[in-house]
């Protein structure tokens, strides 16, 4: 029996954990779009120079254009080394060109 509750402490305790694991950040952000050093990696780096994204898009934008994104924390292993990786939801060109 006491064995029994030991083991519902456990998971009543480890639930709340999986819980948070399970939630979702949505990230929306204004960047130049450049190609990183890992072949095949876009990156998108925000206008204010804070914060420098990992981007999985599809279609893939061009490098050296301003787009504003949608998306989501990338849930999974990437072979980019650089930026927080963010699945892409939705994209649009502003227009302008990258400065940098």
């Amino acid at each position: 029996m006491k064995r029994n509750i030991l083991v519902l402490i456990a998971l009543v305790s480890i639930l709340p954990a999986q819980d948070r694991k399970k939630e979702v950040r949505e990230v929306k952000a204004i960047g130049c779009v450049r190609q990183a050093v890992e072949g095949g990696c876009l990156l998108l780096r925000t206008l204010d120079g804070k914060t420098t994204y990992n981007i999985f898009a599809t279609p893939r934008p061009e490098p050296g254009i301003v787009i504003t994104i949608e998306g989501t924390e990338f849930r999974g292993v990437t072979a980019c080394m650089e930026g927080l990786p963010i699945t892409v939801t939705k994209w649009e060109g502003t227009g302008e060109k990258c400065k940098e």
